[in-house]
Protein backbone atom coordinates (compact mmCIF):
# COMPACT_ATOMS: atom_id res chain seq x y z
CA UNK A 1 0.00 0.00 0.00
CA UNK A 2 2.81 2.41 0.87
CA UNK A 3 4.57 1.58 -2.40
CA UNK A 4 1.35 2.25 -4.31
CA UNK A 5 0.89 5.64 -2.62
CA UNK A 6 4.49 6.55 -3.35
CA UNK A 7 3.90 5.67 -7.00
CA UNK A 8 0.79 7.85 -7.03
CA UNK A 9 2.71 10.80 -5.62
CA UNK A 10 5.51 10.28 -8.15
CA UNK A 11 3.02 10.12 -11.01
CA UNK A 12 1.42 13.36 -9.84
CA UNK A 13 4.85 14.97 -9.68
CA UNK A 14 5.40 14.35 -13.41
CA UNK A 15 2.05 15.85 -14.37
CA UNK A 16 -0.24 12.81 -14.34
CA UNK A 17 -3.48 13.89 -12.63
CA UNK A 18 -6.03 11.87 -10.65
CA UNK A 19 -8.56 11.62 -13.51
CA UNK A 20 -5.86 10.52 -15.95
CA UNK A 21 -4.76 7.86 -13.46
CA UNK A 22 -8.34 6.55 -13.21
CA UNK A 23 -8.73 6.42 -16.99
CA UNK A 24 -5.32 4.81 -17.51
CA UNK A 25 -6.07 2.25 -14.78
CA UNK A 26 -9.36 1.37 -16.49
CA UNK A 27 -7.60 0.99 -19.83
CA UNK A 28 -4.95 -1.32 -18.36
CA UNK A 29 -7.54 -3.37 -16.47
CA UNK A 30 -9.52 -3.85 -19.70
CA UNK A 31 -6.36 -4.71 -21.65
CA UNK A 32 -5.40 -7.46 -19.19
CA UNK A 33 -8.99 -8.67 -19.02
CA UNK A 34 -8.63 -9.31 -22.75
CA UNK A 35 -5.23 -10.94 -22.10
CA UNK A 36 -6.75 -13.21 -19.48
CA UNK A 37 -9.62 -14.18 -21.79
CA UNK A 38 -7.63 -14.71 -24.99
CA UNK A 39 -3.97 -15.17 -24.03
CA UNK A 40 -2.79 -12.08 -25.94
CA UNK A 41 -3.72 -8.51 -26.74
CA UNK A 42 -2.64 -6.47 -23.71
CA UNK A 43 -0.42 -4.01 -25.59
CA UNK A 44 -2.47 -3.90 -28.79
CA UNK A 45 -5.46 -2.85 -26.65
CA UNK A 46 -3.69 -0.55 -24.20
CA UNK A 47 -1.16 1.35 -26.34
CA UNK A 48 -3.67 3.07 -28.71
CA UNK A 49 -5.79 4.11 -25.71
CA UNK A 50 -2.94 5.14 -23.42
CA UNK A 51 -1.48 7.38 -26.12
CA UNK A 52 -4.59 9.52 -25.70
CA UNK A 53 -3.23 10.32 -22.23
CA UNK A 54 0.56 10.02 -22.32
CA UNK A 55 3.26 10.21 -25.02
CA UNK A 56 4.06 7.07 -26.98
CA UNK A 57 7.59 7.05 -25.51
CA UNK A 58 5.97 6.72 -22.07
CA UNK A 59 3.18 4.27 -22.93
CA UNK A 60 5.37 1.71 -24.72
CA UNK A 61 7.98 1.15 -21.94
CA UNK A 62 5.22 1.20 -19.28
CA UNK A 63 3.35 -1.61 -21.04
CA UNK A 64 6.58 -3.55 -21.46
CA UNK A 65 7.05 -3.62 -17.68
CA UNK A 66 3.46 -4.75 -17.16
CA UNK A 67 3.74 -7.42 -19.86
CA UNK A 68 6.88 -8.86 -18.29
CA UNK A 69 5.17 -9.07 -14.88
CA UNK A 70 2.08 -10.67 -16.47
CA UNK A 71 4.29 -13.17 -18.25
CA UNK A 72 5.90 -14.17 -14.95
CA UNK A 73 2.47 -14.51 -13.30
CA UNK A 74 1.07 -16.67 -16.09
CA UNK A 75 4.30 -18.59 -16.52
CA UNK A 76 5.80 -20.36 -19.48
CA UNK A 77 3.64 -23.40 -20.17
CA UNK A 78 4.14 -26.37 -22.48
CA UNK A 79 7.79 -25.60 -23.18
CA UNK A 80 8.11 -29.00 -24.86
CA UNK A 81 5.61 -27.85 -27.49
CA UNK A 82 7.70 -24.82 -28.53
CA UNK A 83 8.81 -25.20 -32.16
CA UNK A 84 12.34 -23.85 -32.10
CA UNK A 85 12.83 -24.32 -35.84
CA UNK A 86 10.22 -21.65 -36.59
CA UNK A 87 11.73 -19.36 -33.97
CA UNK A 88 15.13 -19.77 -35.60
CA UNK A 89 13.64 -18.73 -38.96
CA UNK A 90 12.14 -15.58 -37.44
CA UNK A 91 14.98 -14.62 -35.10
CA UNK A 92 17.48 -12.82 -37.40
CA UNK A 93 14.85 -10.70 -39.17
CA UNK A 94 13.03 -10.01 -35.92
CA UNK A 95 16.24 -8.78 -34.27
CA UNK A 96 16.93 -6.41 -37.17
CA UNK A 97 13.38 -5.10 -36.86
CA UNK A 98 13.76 -4.59 -33.11
CA UNK A 99 16.97 -2.59 -33.53
CA UNK A 100 15.46 -0.40 -36.24
CA UNK A 101 12.24 0.04 -34.28
CA UNK A 102 13.98 1.18 -31.10
CA UNK A 103 16.03 3.73 -33.04
CA UNK A 104 12.81 5.05 -34.62
CA UNK A 105 11.01 5.21 -31.26
CA UNK A 106 13.86 7.19 -29.69
CA UNK A 107 14.44 9.64 -32.53
CA UNK A 108 11.30 10.04 -34.66
CA UNK A 109 8.55 12.64 -34.02
CA UNK A 110 5.56 11.18 -32.18
CA UNK A 111 2.68 12.30 -34.44
CA UNK A 112 3.85 10.36 -37.53
CA UNK A 113 4.31 7.29 -35.31
CA UNK A 114 0.79 7.67 -33.92
CA UNK A 115 -0.56 7.93 -37.47
CA UNK A 116 1.30 4.76 -38.51
CA UNK A 117 -0.05 2.96 -35.43
CA UNK A 118 -3.59 4.08 -36.23
CA UNK A 119 -3.40 2.98 -39.87
CA UNK A 120 -1.86 -0.43 -39.05
CA UNK A 121 -4.31 -1.04 -36.24
CA UNK A 122 -7.30 -0.07 -38.38
CA UNK A 123 -6.20 -2.30 -41.26
CA UNK A 124 -5.60 -5.31 -39.01
CA UNK A 125 -8.83 -4.88 -37.03
CA UNK A 126 -10.96 -4.51 -40.18
CA UNK A 127 -9.29 -7.60 -41.64
CA UNK A 128 -10.06 -9.65 -38.53
CA UNK A 129 -13.68 -8.44 -38.40
CA UNK A 130 -14.30 -9.33 -42.05
CA UNK A 131 -12.30 -12.57 -42.12
CA UNK A 132 -13.51 -15.97 -40.97
CA UNK A 133 -10.84 -16.16 -38.32
CA UNK A 134 -8.82 -18.73 -40.26
CA UNK A 135 -5.15 -18.46 -41.20
CA UNK A 136 -3.89 -19.88 -44.49
CA UNK A 137 -0.83 -22.08 -44.61
CA UNK A 138 2.24 -20.10 -45.67
CA UNK A 139 5.83 -20.94 -46.59
CA UNK A 140 8.95 -20.42 -44.51
CA UNK A 141 10.07 -17.53 -46.75
CA UNK A 142 7.47 -15.36 -45.02
CA UNK A 143 9.71 -15.35 -41.93
CA UNK A 144 11.73 -12.49 -43.43
CA UNK A 145 9.02 -9.85 -44.03
CA UNK A 146 6.79 -10.85 -41.11
CA UNK A 147 9.70 -11.21 -38.68
CA UNK A 148 11.14 -7.84 -39.68
CA UNK A 149 7.78 -6.04 -39.67
CA UNK A 150 6.76 -7.68 -36.40
CA UNK A 151 10.06 -6.66 -34.80
CA UNK A 152 9.57 -3.03 -35.86
CA UNK A 153 5.99 -2.93 -34.53
CA UNK A 154 7.04 -4.63 -31.30
CA UNK A 155 9.82 -2.14 -30.61
CA UNK A 156 7.83 1.00 -31.43
CA UNK A 157 4.32 0.10 -30.29
CA UNK A 158 4.55 -3.24 -28.47
CA UNK A 159 2.00 -4.60 -30.96
CA UNK A 160 3.93 -7.13 -33.01
CA UNK A 161 2.03 -10.11 -31.58
CA UNK A 162 -0.60 -10.24 -34.36
CA UNK A 163 2.15 -10.33 -37.01
CA UNK A 164 3.88 -13.25 -35.28
CA UNK A 165 0.49 -14.95 -34.98
CA UNK A 166 -0.10 -14.64 -38.74
CA UNK A 167 3.22 -16.36 -39.43
CA UNK A 168 3.06 -19.08 -36.78
CA UNK A 169 -0.63 -19.85 -37.38
CA UNK A 170 0.22 -20.32 -41.05
CA UNK A 171 3.09 -22.64 -40.19
CA UNK A 172 1.85 -24.66 -37.21
CA UNK A 173 -1.38 -26.62 -37.37
CA UNK A 174 -1.31 -27.97 -33.82
CA UNK A 175 -2.95 -25.37 -31.49
CA UNK A 176 -0.81 -26.35 -28.48
CA UNK A 177 2.39 -25.92 -30.49
CA UNK A 178 1.14 -22.62 -31.85
CA UNK A 179 0.19 -21.19 -28.45
CA UNK A 180 3.42 -22.37 -26.81
CA UNK A 181 5.60 -21.00 -29.61
CA UNK A 182 3.83 -17.63 -29.69
CA UNK A 183 4.12 -17.35 -25.90
CA UNK A 184 7.84 -18.16 -25.98
CA UNK A 185 8.43 -15.67 -28.80
CA UNK A 186 6.58 -12.83 -27.07
CA UNK A 187 8.44 -13.44 -23.82
CA UNK A 188 11.81 -13.51 -25.59
CA UNK A 189 11.09 -10.29 -27.49
CA UNK A 190 9.94 -8.61 -24.25
CA UNK A 191 13.25 -9.40 -22.57
CA UNK A 192 15.17 -8.16 -25.61
CA UNK A 193 13.14 -4.94 -25.68
CA UNK A 194 13.80 -4.37 -21.99
CA UNK A 195 17.53 -4.39 -22.63
CA UNK A 196 17.26 -2.19 -25.73
CA UNK A 197 14.97 0.29 -23.97
CA UNK A 198 17.33 0.51 -21.00
CA UNK A 199 20.36 1.12 -23.23
CA UNK A 200 18.51 3.70 -25.34
CA UNK A 201 17.50 5.70 -22.26
CA UNK A 202 13.72 5.27 -22.44
CA UNK A 203 13.62 4.25 -18.78
CA UNK A 204 15.26 7.53 -17.79
CA UNK A 205 11.87 9.10 -18.42
CA UNK A 206 10.75 10.06 -14.88
CA UNK A 207 7.11 9.16 -15.62
CA UNK A 208 7.67 5.54 -16.72
CA UNK A 209 8.44 3.57 -13.57
CA UNK A 210 6.03 5.46 -11.24
CA UNK A 211 3.25 5.04 -13.77
CA UNK A 212 4.05 1.34 -14.25
CA UNK A 213 3.97 0.81 -10.47
CA UNK A 214 0.66 2.62 -10.24
CA UNK A 215 -0.98 0.64 -13.04
CA UNK A 216 0.36 -2.76 -11.98
CA UNK A 217 -2.54 -3.54 -9.56
CA UNK A 218 -5.05 -2.59 -12.27
CA UNK A 219 -3.43 -5.03 -14.66
CA UNK A 220 -3.43 -7.77 -12.03
CA UNK A 221 -7.17 -7.28 -11.40
CA UNK A 222 -7.94 -7.45 -15.12
CA UNK A 223 -5.76 -10.52 -15.61
CA UNK A 224 -7.41 -12.35 -12.70
CA UNK A 225 -10.91 -11.44 -13.91
CA UNK A 226 -10.15 -12.55 -17.47
CA UNK A 227 -8.80 -15.90 -16.30
CA UNK A 228 -11.93 -16.46 -14.19
CA UNK A 229 -14.31 -15.48 -17.00
CA UNK A 230 -12.54 -17.41 -19.76
CA UNK A 231 -14.98 -20.32 -19.73
CA UNK A 232 -18.07 -18.18 -19.13
CA UNK A 233 -17.73 -15.85 -22.13
CA UNK A 234 -17.61 -17.10 -25.72
CA UNK A 235 -14.41 -16.26 -27.57
CA UNK A 236 -16.15 -14.90 -30.74
CA UNK A 237 -18.02 -12.27 -28.70
CA UNK A 238 -14.82 -11.23 -26.93
CA UNK A 239 -12.95 -10.84 -30.21
CA UNK A 240 -15.80 -8.91 -31.85
CA UNK A 241 -15.85 -6.45 -28.96
CA UNK A 242 -12.05 -6.23 -29.06
CA UNK A 243 -11.90 -5.40 -32.77
CA UNK A 244 -14.66 -2.78 -32.46
CA UNK A 245 -12.79 -1.07 -29.60
CA UNK A 246 -9.55 -1.14 -31.59
CA UNK A 247 -11.23 0.25 -34.73
CA UNK A 248 -12.56 3.19 -32.72
CA UNK A 249 -9.17 3.73 -31.07
CA UNK A 250 -7.42 3.59 -34.46
CA UNK A 251 -9.82 6.10 -35.99
CA UNK A 252 -9.28 8.44 -33.05
CA UNK A 253 -5.49 8.19 -33.47
CA UNK A 254 -5.74 8.94 -37.18
CA UNK A 255 -8.15 11.86 -36.72
CA UNK A 256 -5.95 13.31 -33.99
CA UNK A 257 -2.66 12.85 -35.84
CA UNK A 258 -3.52 14.06 -39.34
CA UNK A 259 -4.31 17.72 -38.43
CA UNK A 260 -1.11 17.91 -36.35
CA UNK A 261 0.93 16.72 -39.34
CA UNK A 262 -0.74 18.65 -42.15
CA UNK A 263 -2.50 21.48 -40.33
Amino acid sequence: MIAWLNAQLAASAVGFGAMSIVVAGSVVAFAYLVYGLTGFGSSIVAIPLLTQLVPLRTATPVMLVLDLVAGMLVGMRNLRSVQTRELQRLAPWLCIGLLLGVSVLVSAPEKPLELILGVCLLAYSLWRVTSRGEFREIGGRWALPLGFFGGCLTAVFGTGGPVYTIYLAGRLRDPDERRATISALITATAVARLGLFAVSGLYRNPAVLPLASLLLPCGAVGLFAGARLRRAISAPRVFLLLWIVLILAALNLIIRSVPALFG
